[in-house]
């Protein structure tokens, strides 16, 4: 049974646990995925016809489900700090990047915030997450992207759909019925100094 709000105790417990996942977990070479991100947009676009816009977003939609099931392995690993309290999530999405990434997660993600609907600084009207990363997990590696066909395609997006789907997998999880909604707000290939995704929160029918 999933608690309403994470306590002292399994926050604690988390601080223990995310190490030893992160231990035992399958370790993720940055570079070879930025890599694999790049060449596959490539081939996508030879498939495509040359059309980069659609061959960015068929590696979004793909990189989103395939996230799905890297991430669900850890659902079952995690349900000690999990909780019904959307307050939670940031504290959540931390040991799970933290799980994934290890320590270094820091390098590329602040701590998420959570906006609840009525608050002054909402100009959705709905409750969201909002994450900013300092480094881009696929353009700080990659030295040879071309800027000006990459940077309207919202190149980036692979990153936040994968992190969108995260926060999805934690609902379904839990037993929460939201939609999730992802919208990138700022990206480096658009010239920005960060990252910013926002992720919008839509209550659906049980």
């Amino acid at each position: 049974m999933v608690r309403e709000k994470i306590g002292f105790f399994q926050r604690f417990i988390a601080s223990v646990g995310k190490r030893l996942l992160w231990w035992r977990a399958d370790k993720m070479d940055l570079y070879v995925l930025a890599l694999m991100a790049r060449e596959t947009v490539i081939k996508y676009r030879e498939i495509l016809d040359g059309d980069l816009e659609k061959a960015v977003t068929l590696l979004k939609e793909q990189f989103a489900e395939s996230a799905k099931t890297f991430l669900s392995d850890f659902m079952d690993q995690m349900r000690l700090i999990m909780s019904k309290d959307l307050n939670d999530m940031p504290f959540m999405s931390e040991v799970a990047l933290y799980a994934i990434l290890g320590k270094n997660y820091k390098k590329f993600f602040l701590r998420p915030r959570y906006i609840t609907a009525d608050d002054p600084d909402n100009e959705y009207g709905v409750p969201h997450y909002r994450t900013v990363s300092t480094k881009c997990l696929l353009c700080s590696v990659i030295q040879d992207l071309n800027l000006e066909e990459y940077k309207d395609l919202n190149y980036g997006e692979i990153i936040s759909y994968a992190l969108g789907s995260l926060v999805e997998l934690i609902f379904d999880y839990i037993g929460l019925n939201y939609r999730v909604e992802v919208r990138e707000i700022h990206c480096f290939l658009r010239g920005d100094p960060y990252s910013e995704i926002h992720m919008l929160l839509f209550e659906t029918e049980k």
